[in-house]
């Protein structure tokens, strides 16, 4: 059931009437039954995978709750400092052996669903190259989901092992968080603490919930069936037949595809967040103009910052501080290498991050290298920023002008399409090629030239206008709260926004046999 179907707003506006209909004390068992409905029409096959990791992770949660509240009822009887530290170091030992059983499972099932293909794959290129027989290719069920419930459920199997909070004991809450029908396709990656907060003594009906909220979706709506999906056509036609283009046509697909994965996996956010607002739960920011940043560090500060910030918590910070790290850190120091340990310590989080990054996001060495090539930026980008800036004190250039800032974000905005090559290339070679043809074959004057681009002049025009909208929209999106703002302009004002916007989904939406707009782009990943 996709997100912009008819058949999910139905299935919604149900569930959201119920919802309110049964009073506080029963909104749980009604999130619950929406959660579970919602995934066995995506397939039943699906359920027994998502179960097995929340089983495996709620009990881990329970069990090492336990060992700390046993830790904690020893601790009252102790008279001495070494009693306590040893009482300590026990129940973290104790933990830390569950922890790393739960992990294993977790992540080996998801690895085993999301890359067996791809491992067996290399294999048998390995082996082709031995002459050794290769091993028979088999098909495996990628659960709905699998990546985003994943890494919600050990991010708090993990916050209850670092005791930022205890352990949940109603299961029918965990399973609600972890399976939360809004945000299990394509996230954003809530923090469970976060989330039970807002459902624990139910939710009061707001009607600026539903109006917000339809607002919110609303906008979503138009970012990808109006802008996304009729952008996307001209992507497809060009990067699908990119050998019969000239390189100049390839940048400006690549340029496009960029604004086409922003407002199509923040226009499938917008629908998520304003859904999940209906139901009074505020779910985490993902997006946040990213293609306004003059940096990349900055970008991936904008861009799918759940994910970010995810990886930061659970990822960047332990690799920083592991023993890894440490010691060689250490062993550097010794050797008089101090600026290169710094460098070390530093670079190699960053290097692990990003691998990670790119794997999770598609089981292909194109995702390896994307991954790598944004690693490489931000490492660049700490390593010469020193030098920037002397640099700019030196030619005098005022870096506090608009002009400046708009050279910046140009900047980063091209660095940020380059990456795009790699992940939207069929495969690692081909992004290659299609960077060899940008360099050695790209001449302007083509743009003059009368091409397939895939779109008849109208709907390119349709597309400049809606892309001009998006911008405003944006940059008075930055400048103030846009929804509240609306609401506290005159009703008739309110309503002529809403029903143009209703009405332009409606009318300049992309619908049809000729176009797929049963899947968001960021489903793949």
């Amino acid at each position: 059931m996709s997100y912009q179907s008819f058949q999910f707003i139905v299935f919604t506006g149900l569930f959201v009437l119920l919802y309110y209909l049964v009073g506080k004390k029963h909104q749980k068992k009604v999130l619950l039954f929406a959660n579970i409905s919602f995934y066995a029409i995506a397939g039943f096959e699906y359920i027994p995978y998502i179960l097995i990791t929340v089983l495996c992770t709620y009990f881990t949660g329970r069990y090492i709750g336990k060992i700390y509240s046993s830790a904690d009822e020893e601790l009252t009887r102790c008279s001495t400092a070494e009693e306590k530290k040893e009482i300590r170091a026990r129940s973290k030992n104790k933990a830390k052996k569950s922890i790393v059983v739960c992990l294993i499972v977790a992540v080996a099932l998801l690895a085993f669903c999301k890359y067996t293909p791809f491992a067996l794959k290399n294999i048998n290129t390995v082996l082709s190259l031995l002459g050794k027989q290769e091993v028979s290719m088999f098909s495996v069920v990628l659960p709905l989901g699998i990546s985003y419930y994943t890494f919600m459920t050990i991010s708090y199997v993990l916050d209850v092992y670092w005791k930022r909070y205890k352990c949940e004991k109603n299961f029918g809450t965990y399973l609600i968080y972890a399976s939360y029908f809004p945000h299990i396709v394509q996230g954003p990656i809530s923090r469970f603490n976060e989330f039970k907060e807002q459902i624990k003594d139910g939710v009061s009906f707001k009607s600026e919930n539903i109006v917000y909220g339809a607002e919110l979706a609303l906008f979503g709506f138009f970012k990808k069936l109006v802008i996304a999906d009729r952008i996307g056509v001209l992507v497809d036609q060009i990067v699908g037949s990119w050998e019969s283009y000239d390189g100049i046509y390839l940048i400006v697909a690549f340029i496009v595809y960029s604004i086409q994965i922003y407002a199509d996996f923040s226009g499938c956010i917008d629908i998520v967040r304003g859904v999940s607002e209906m139901f009074g739960i505020t779910l985490r920011q993902n997006f946040n103009h990213p293609y306004f940043s003059k940096t990349m560090g900055e970008f991936w500060r904008r861009w799918h910052i759940s994910l970010q910030e995810w990886f930061k918590d659970y990822i960047y910070y332990p690799v920083s501080v592991s023993k890894i790290v440490k010691n060689t850190k250490k062993r550097l120091k010794k050797k008089g290498l101090k600026e290169k340990a710094d460098l070390f310590s530093s670079c190699f989080p960053i290097i692990v991050v990003w691998l990670v990054t790119g794997i999770w996001h598609g089981a292909s060495w194109r995702f390896v290298a994307w991954g790598l090539y944004h690693a490489t930026l931000l490492i660049l980008g700490q390593v010469f920023e020193p030098f920037i800036q002397k640099l700019t004190k030196f030619f005098k250039i005022n870096t506090d002008n608009f002009g400046w800032h708009f050279f910046q974000i140009i900047r980063t905005f091209g660095l940020c399409t380059i990456g795009r090559i790699f992940s939207r290339a069929s495969r690692f070679t081909e992004s290659l090629e299609i960077i060899e043809r940008i360099a050695v074959n790209t001449n302007p004057s083509m743009l003059f030239e009368e091409v397939d681009l895939g779109l008849n002049e109208a709907n390119i025009r349709l597309a400049i206008i809606c892309l001009l909208i998006l911008l405003v929209i944006s940059i008075l999106q930055e400048k103030m709260k846009l929804r509240e703002t609306l609401s506290k302009q005159n009703i008739i004002f309110r309503w002529l926004i809403f029903f143009t916007a209703l009405f332009s989904v409606l009318i300049f939406g992309m619908y049809g046999p000729e176009y797929d707009a049963s899947a968001f782009i960021y489903e793949q990943f």
